[in-house]
């Protein structure tokens, strides 16, 4: 498996079925009809008003979704750059004992994943990296995105090149705990290192379930 796509957005949900058995024949008496509802009562399973948490299962361990795939409708357009924040999922991963060290030995992280599409719609290069964007948090943390797990959604755009992948970041915060983070990113540069655009982008993002 290739752990540097990990792609928790875009992972399959898991199938939750739920079993039923074919309904008995109605009975066509008056008094059996009685006996039949009072039987089918007892037999059938109480409702599951609780929902069922989604868990994906990995080499790096068992990641339970809390807010699955929220669209978002961040837009920007940047000098020949096209750039879209168009999902965010929020998670809690409880990592396997061989990833520890990746997490600087925790146990558990929350995981914050935004999905990002990137297009250069010209022929000279230019370079940009929403893949080394910073997260601030309600609770007050401050990360940089992963670069090893997430998507390679960055560098430089060798003409009219356009990427789509994961970007990925790991909190304490649990999942309930996030209200809005904001996400900064610097602007892209052409190929002599000048600015196009604004030199960051800040967008706030609202991640309650």
């Amino acid at each position: 498996m290739n752990m540097k796509r990990y792609g928790l957005i875009l992972a399959l949900p898991l199938a939750l079925l739920a079993g039923c058995g074919e309904a008995d024949e109605l009975k066509t008496t008056a008094t059996e009809t009685e006996e039949v509802v009072e039987a089918e009562k007892k037999e059938a399973p109480a409702a599951d008003t609780t929902e069922e948490a989604e868990v994906q299962e990995s080499e790096l361990g068992s990641n339970q979704i809390f807010m699955k795939n929220k669209v978002l409708d961040i837009k920007e357009t940047i000098g020949s750059v096209n750039f879209a924040i168009n999902k965010v999922q929020t998670s809690r991963l409880t990592v396997n004992e061989a990833y520890r060290d990746s997490f600087n030995g925790q146990e558990e992280v929350t995981v914050v994943a935004m999905n990002v599409i990137v297009e250069n719609k010209i022929d000279d290069t230019v370079s940009f990296h929403p893949n080394q964007a910073t997260l601030v948090t309600n609770t007050g943390e401050q990360v940089s995105a992963d670069l090893w797990f997430s998507d390679d959604v960055g560098g430089e755009f060798l003409g009219k090149v356009k990427k789509e992948g994961n970007v990925l970041f790991f909190v304490k915060a649990m999942p309930e705990e996030l209200a809005d983070v904001k996400v900064v990113i610097d602007g892209p540069s052409d190929a002599n290192y000048e600015s196009i655009g604004e030199s960051r982008y800040e967008y706030t993002i609202n991640v309650e379930k």
